[in-house]
C-alpha cells in the first residue's frame, strides 16, 4: 500500500464481545489520521452507546469508495469479508478477536499498528481463491462464491466412509475411500486440512492441496497440485440413505446427487490481505504453533 487511507469500512463480528474501548481507540486513531469510518447498518446496536460519528450504510453501498476493510473478529470473519467483496480488490486488515488469528494478525492491544496502514506504509499479500462448479447429472450447473480457504466433501454430520475419484486435468489421480476430501487453497492449509494431516503451505504460493479425511488406505496421501490445475471429484458414492455434502469455505453447502462432478480451479479473483508485522507468515506460524 502506497496511498494513505481516507475512508474505510469497519466490519465487526457481532457474535463477538467487542470492548467499547476498542471501538473508541479505532475511532480516535482514524480521526488523528484524517480518515473516515463507515459501518454496516446491522452494527447500529453495537455503536449506539459508544459513538455516533461512524456513518452506517447498507450493503453494497458500504463498500463504495472505501480503501480498506477493517474486520473485528477472527479468521472466519475475514473469510466472510473476502467473500462479500469478491472482485472489488479492497485490502482487508483484521483485528483478532478469535483464537489463532493466522489472517487477523493485529491483536487488540496492538491497535497502534493501524497507524502504518492508514499512512499507506503496510504491505499486501495477494491470496489466491478457488472457483467451484458442480456439474449435475441432469446437465445443470451450480456455482459458488470463490473460496479463500477450502472445499470439503463429506458424508454428512455422522462420519461414514465415502468413495470417490480425484482427477487432475482430465487424468485420474486416485480412487479414494475416506470420510471425505479437502481441497485447500494455500490460505486454508492451516485450517481443516492441517487438522486432517495436510501440509502447511506458504499462503502466497500458487497451488491447490488435496487432503483425504481419515482415508481407509495408507496410499491415499495429501497431494499438492500446480495453481493452474483443474481438479475434479467424481463418482461420489455412499452407503444406504446417506447423502454427500459439499461445503465451500464452511459457508455454502450443497447436497450432491449420483453422477454429479465437482470442479475446482484457480479463480481470477484474489484476496488482498494487509500485513504490518515483520516476519510475515513464518513468524505468525511459529507463534501460533507455540
Amino acid at each position: 500500500m502506497t496511498v494513505p487511507i481516507r475512508r474505510a469500512a469497519l466490519l465487526p463480528n457481532l457474535n463477538k464481545q467487542i470492548p467499547p474501548s476498542l471501538i473508541l481507540s479505532i475511532r480516535d486513531l482514524f480521526a488523528e489520521h484524517g480518515a473516515a469510518l463507515v459501518a454496516p447498518t446491522c452494527a447500529e446496536p453495537l455503536l449506539r452507546g459508544i459513538c455516533r460519528d461512524i456513518r452506517l450504510l447498507p450493503e453494497p453501498a458500504l463498500y463504495e469508495d472505501v480503501q480498506l476493510l477493517l474486520v473485528l473478529g477472527g479468521d472466519g470473519s475475514i473469510i466472510e469479508a473476502a467473500r462479500r467483496t469478491v472482485g472489488r480488490s479492497i485490502p482487508i486488515a483484521g483485528i483478532n478477536l478469535g483464537r489463532l488469528g493466522y489472517l487477523a494478525e493485529i491483536e487488540p492491544e496492538e491497535i497502534g499498528l493501524l497507524g502504518a496502514v492508514l499512512r499507506g506504509e503496510a504491505s499486501i499479500d495477494e491470496r489466491i481463491m478457488l472457483d467451484v462448479l458442480v456439474r449435475h447429472a441432469d446437465g445443470s450447473e451450480t456455482s459458488f462464491t470463490p473460496a479463500l480457504n477450502d472445499i470439503v466433501l463429506t458424508n454428512g454430520p455422522v462420519p461414514r466412509l465415502l468413495s470417490f475419484e480425484l482427477w487432475c486435468d482430465g487424468e485420474l489421480v486416485e480412487d479414494c475411500c475416506a470420510d471425505g476430501m479437502i481441497l485447500a487453497a494455500p490460505t486454508g492449509s492451516t485450517a481443516y486440512s492441517l487438522s486432517a494431516g495436510g501440509p502447511v503451505l506458504d499462503p502466497c504460493l500458487d497451488c491447490i492441496c488435496s487432503t483425504p479425511i481419515c482415508p481407509q488406505s495408507m496410499n491415499n496421501r495429501p497431494v499438492i497440485f500446480r495453481g493452474d490445475s483443474v481438479l475434479e471429484l467424481r463418482c461420489m458414492q455412499t452407503r444406504g440413505d446417506n447423502v454427500v455434502h459439499l461445503s465451500v469455505d464452511g459457508r455454502e453447502t450443497l447436497i450432491l446427487g449420483r453422477g454429479d462432478i465437482v470442479r475446482v480451479s484457480h479463480s481470477q479473483y484474489r484476496t488482498p490481505l494487509v500485513r504490518v508485522k515483520k516476519g510475515g507468515f513464518l513468524s505468525a506460524l511459529r507463534h501460533k504453533f507455540q
